[in-house]
């Protein structure tokens, strides 16, 4: 029977990538939207690849994410439909590395719960980051990153493994929020650092310090030159009214697992979850220093998981909590509380090696299922929101070559500002929605 199961867990993980691709085909428009507008800069300027690897915007760097549009546009003309695609393609390449870390943790040996994982990674309430400005740098490319680096964790050449956990590290710090993983790696590399010392490990001391000072020196890279930027007009901290920060990440967790907005029910369950991630990343991080950092791999992933997952809850209240009650629902924030849903689904599975706890870890996945397949009424609406405000802006300006007027006439403004000299740009070159060839 259990080829039967992988066979299941296969075509659900064929089905659902196949859904999100028809998905993005049906809403993605060769149109650059929003924040897509100032991602494009470096190319706009004709600036080096040290410029579009390091540009910040916002509170983060943009990286290797940047990097990959920049690739992607000089192979498609500046296509943003070709964004969108790659966004889904590299979140199901997540996945899959997903899959193969949830096979440390005994997977394999019940595969029904396989399923569990593509359920994660492909969260209809995550639809924004296909649909509206999408940035490879937010939200895909960091999860991918994020997945290696666990995986890197149980790698067994140490030399390989560290030189892994580094290279990924450097990545993940200038890349989105990829960041809150790079805060990691240095006090999980000191713990291994001070633990092969005391064990008289005089050579994996000296590598655990090495990767030590890399990661430490690829902050201090990402330090030089950087700006605070809060991204939000009217940031204060803190907060006058400050059990709304904890309202905020109950509603963040909340609207994860599609639980009914602004209700009772979600904020208690909301809680729930923050609550069982504090005690993950607490035990397991209790577990690292007591048993080791190179001897308890499971420990490491569930201590990143959970704590990468805690620090984006708590930089998300503290940057947005002030800007009113539905700011938690972002569509595009439940893409990066996949490693929270992950995190629960590996401990359940780490307890489920007990028999009777088993049921545990099924009842989760199963719950999974209700979730997280299924958009609401008002998530659709807003992927047709964006789908078809793009098209009829895009229409109208080929049409009247007038920004003001394509805004007014498709009720949708496609840039906060004035784009004259980019959108003069584009024509020139023949980019983006002045590709020759037909499509959205």
């Amino acid at each position: 029977m259990g080829w039967l199961q992988y066979m299941l867990v296969a075509a659900l993980f064929a089905w659902l990538a196949a859904r999100q691709l028809l998905f993005v085909d049906r809403h993605a428009v060769n149109v650059l939207f929003w924040d897509q507008w100032d991602f494009y800069k470096p190319m706009f300027e004709n600036q080096g690849w040290w410029d579009t690897f390091s540009r910040q915007h916002g509170p983060h760097r943009e990286g290797l994410g940047l990097v990959l549009t920049r690739m992607i546009a000089n192979a498609s003309g500046w296509n943003s439909r070709w964004d969108a695609f790659a966004a889904c393609l590299i979140m199901m390449a997540a996945a899959a590395m997903a899959m193969l870390l949830a096979a440390r943790f005994g997977l394999c040996g019940r595969p029904v719960l396989l399923a569990a994982v593509p359920l994660l990674f492909t969260n209809t309430h995550q639809y924004e980051i296909y649909t509206g400005a999408v940035n490879l740098s937010y939200a895909a490319v960091p999860l991918a990153l994020l997945m290696a680096y666990c995986l890197s964790w149980f790698a067994l050449d140490r030399a390989w493994r560290l030189a892994a956990i580094t290279a990924l590290t450097f990545l993940l710090i200038f890349t989105g929020f990829g960041l809150f993983a790079g805060l990691l790696t240095p006090p999980l590399l000191m713990v291994e650092t001070v633990q092969a010392w005391r064990a008289g490990e005089r050579r994996h001391a000296l590598l655990a310090a090495t990767a030590l000072a890399l990661a430490c020196a690829a902050w201090a890279l990402f330090a030089h030159g950087y700006t605070f930027q809060p991204a939000v007009a009217g940031f204060r901290f803190p907060y006058e009214h400050p059990a709304e920060y904890v309202v905020f990440v109950a509603r963040l967790l909340g609207h994860f697992y599609g639980m009914p907005l602004l209700s009772t029910a979600e904020t208690v369950f909301g809680l729930a979850v923050a609550a069982v991630l504090v005690v993950i990343c607490a035990w397991n991080g209790v577990r690292c220093v007591l048993r080791g950092v190179e001897r308890e791999p499971r420990s490491v992933v569930l201590f990143c998981l959970s704590a990468f997952s805690i620090l984006f809850c708590v930089n998300c209240a503290v940057g947005r909590v002030f800007t009113g009650p539905i700011a938690p629902y972002s569509s595009r924030y439940v893409a990066l509380l996949i490693p929270a849903g992950f995190a629960i689904l590996l401990q359940a599975l780490v307890l489920s090696q007990r028999r009777p706890l088993f049921w545990l870890a099924l009842a989760y996945g199963a719950f999974l299922v209700p979730a997280t397949a299924f958009a609401r009424p008002y998530e659709v609406w807003g992927a047709n929101w964006y789908s078809e405000g793009r098209s009829a802006w895009k229409a109208e300006y080929l049409r009247t070559l007038d920004q003001a007027a394509a805004d007014k006439a498709a009720h949708f403004p496609i840039y906060p500002g004035k784009l004259d000299d980019r959108l003069e740009y584009l024509r020139e070159h023949r980019l983006n929605l002045f590709l020759p060839s037909p499509g959205p």
